[in-house]
């Protein structure tokens, strides 16, 4: 049985000491407002609230852009300390919504932002003072025949749709995961390792790493997607003295945007009640569509508003959804504005220089990017940012594609101020380079990990394999189970055999501490994949567009090789440290053997940090079953008494 409100811990877990210590007094009032109405809109500032698509019932940009709260650590020596508190709370998402029931840390969603510096060793008591069942309802639909048209995930409420058995008793166990962080197996949050309510998950960070933006979000082993679904993630800002160096905009001009998507129920009269619902499509008795709801929150507020100063700003921006992907772009007057968002930094640090994005900005889940926008040229105007889909016009619908509503958040631009003089740096990082040939590693082959369609269990699957002698490839009849050949751009036929695909098959990736691997990420489905690697960041190498008509989805083995098509250009948020790749085409999928071509994605591994760790898709639906075990170990503990 769910707690009462009246039993709910104020969402403020802070006092007034810790906030000036933090210097978060102006993100005060984005600490307590879970349990307070918004400021009405200025009826003076360009833009306005306006309806949203039919069937959503709450009104855009009828709320401001709230921050989150800030937490900096406490000295202790020669670390830091910190204490965060896992709670449950009543949570303002939109003035015209009742507040939602939420599992998050310290009271907010998305939870503080933790400040840390780089060099100072943090260490982090997660403390557990979850009450009650998770907050959330599970459902699901579906029809014979195949996917919906306008499926039922567009839209609010629960008609239609068969609860989930087993959801609604989840209990408040927890394992926080801080993604992106280079910390040892023993802190990284092991999805099994979980702690219960009353007690604590000690954690350790290094702060050791580029200045960048992490996040922290719970990784409960087979129910993530309902946890973080209920609001357990926050970011967490590396700070480091050299990143003043370039002039960025700081300050009230430097802006997280943590975005998410959510759903929630209807009450008998068709009213939205706030209850969180977690929704998906079932393609059969088995398999289901990845997650995606109709309703588009940053830091936490539905659709907001920000007013701005006609000059450059920083976003953090941060996909901190199931599994939506976002492609964004910034309109004015209805139009996309070409090279308005200029990345300057990605998941682990600063570029070489400002990077234009002529297109869309493409964030899977997990994938974070740093961005520089111009509001002098949109002065007493108004742009929105919007989400899109390729082959549709940005700002339009696409249901059959979960896009009912694309708008993510309205600017506002001031009609007077002035932002000087300011010009973007034109270096950002003097010591960022791309990699050369010199810095592979010779000798080694690579790691290969296929990511193919839905099997016998109807479920993604995700393959680590090994590579094939070709003496012993020629005794191989094909298609076989398991057995993948790629044919790469100088014509080299490479056969692969599967090694592992369960999560408990054993024979784990096992890196040596200090190594630098490159691995292949090859998807033979139809629908992207982002990939997370814990214990390391990589370096994209490639990106390459493949022929995988070739692999029989019965037999699951290729009957001819996967044939290179040519090359695919990395993105501006691609070039640098990265923890988080996305591996398949962003945008609208093409159904059908001859529509979305594979995708070869190499990156260039290193692995600093020790422990027990896992590398996954972070889809948070198929988390539980595309993942698999990795293990970095000291290199002399390998082979030590004769042992290999």
């Amino acid at each position: 049985m769910e707690t009462s409100s009246g039993a709910i811990p104020a969402p403020s877990g802070l006092d007034r000491r810790t906030l000036l210590r933090g210097g978060a007094v102006a993100s005060l009032g984005a600490l307590v407002s879970s349990s307070s109405a918004f400021a009405a809109p200025r009826a003076a500032a360009p833009g306005g609230p306006e309806p949203s698509a039919d069937g959503l019932l709450l009104t855009k940009f009828r709320d401001p852009l709230r921050t989150p709260p800030v937490l900096r650590p406490r000295g202790r020596g020669d670390h830091d300390e910190l204490t965060v508190r896992l709670r449950t709370a009543d949570v303002t998402v939109h003035s015209e919504l009742a507040p939602v029931r939420m599992w998050t840390y310290e009271g907010s969603y998305p939870g503080p932002t933790i400040e840390a510096v780089r060099g100072r060793r943090l260490r982090v008591a997660w403390e557990n003072r979850l009450t009650g069942n998770i907050p959330v309802t599970a459902v699901e639909f579906g029809r014979p025949g195949g996917p919906m048209a306008d499926p039922l995930t567009n839209y609010p409420g629960t008609e239609g749709c068969r609860e989930v058995p087993g959801v609604a008793d989840l209990e408040p166990w927890a394992a926080v995961h801080l993604h992106g962080m280079l910390t040892g197996g023993g802190n990284d949050g092991w999805m099994e390792n979980l702690v219960a309510p009353g007690e604590a998950q000690l954690s350790a960070y290094p702060d050791d790493q580029a200045a960048t933006t992490l996040w922290y979000h719970d990784h409960t082993h087979h129910v993530s997607r309902f946890s973080v679904y209920a609001g357990l993630a926050g970011l967490y800002v590396l700070r480091d003295p050299g990143e003043r160096a370039p002039d960025l905009p700081r300050g009230r001009y430097e802006v997280p945007l943590v975005l998410s998507d959510r759903n929630f129920a209807l009450d008998g009269s068709g009213a939205l009640t706030g209850r969180l619902v977690h929704k998906v499509e079932m393609v059969n008795a088995k398999l289901m569509r990845v997650h995606a709801a109709p309703y588009t929150l940053v830091n936490g507020v539905v659709w907001p508003y920000l007013e701005v100063q006609p000059r450059w700003y920083r976003f953090r921006i941060v996909n901190t959804a199931n599994a939506r992907i976002y492609r964004l772009m910034l309109l004015a007057d209805g139009r996309p504005v070409p090279g308005a968002l200029q990345v300057v930094g990605t998941d682990q640090g600063l570029l070489d220089r400002p990077r234009p994005v002529e297109g869309a900005l493409n964030l899977s889940s997990g994938e974070r990017a740093d961005v520089l926008v111009d509001f002098g040229a949109f002065r007493g105007r108004s742009v929105k940012l919007v989400n899109t889909m390729e082959g549709v016009v940005p700002g339009d619908s696409s249901v059959r594609h979960d896009l009912l509503e694309p708008d993510v958040m309205q600017f506002r631009v001031a009609g007077r101020g002035s932002g000087g003089r300011y010009t973007p740096p034109r270096t950002l990082s003097p010591a960022f380079e791309r990699p050369t040939h010199h810095d592979l590693p010779h000798g080694e082959r690579p790691r290969w990990v296929v990511l193919v369609g839905p099997g016998t269990a109807d479920v993604p699957e995700l393959w680590e394999m090994e590579e094939v002698e070709p003496a012993e490839a020629g005794g191989i009849t094909l298609p076989s189970p398991g057995i993948v050949q790629v044919e790469d751009a100088a014509g080299t036929v490479t056969t692969l055999r599967r090694t592992a695909l369960r999560y408990d098959d054993g024979n784990a990736f096992t890196a040596a501490h200090g190594g630098v691997e490159v691995w292949k990420y090859l998807n033979l489905a139809a629908s992207p994949h982002p990939m997370h690697i814990h214990l390391a960041h990589f370096r994209v190498l490639s990106r390459e567009n493949y022929d995988v008509t070739g692999f029989d989805r019965t037999v699951r083995g290729t009957a001819r090789p996967a044939t290179h098509m040519g090359a695919a250009e990395l993105e501006p948020h691609e070039l640098g440290d990265k923890d988080t790749i996305r591996v398949g085409t962003a945008g609208q999928i093409v159904p059908g053997p001859n529509g979305t071509p594979g995708e070869l994605v190499t990156v260039l591994v290193r692995f600093p940090v020790v422990g027990r760790g896992v590398h996954h898709c972070h889809m948070l639906e198929h988390e539980q079953h595309m993942v698999r075990p990795l293990v970095v170990s000291p290199a002399a503990h390998r082979h030590a008494g004769g042992h290999h």
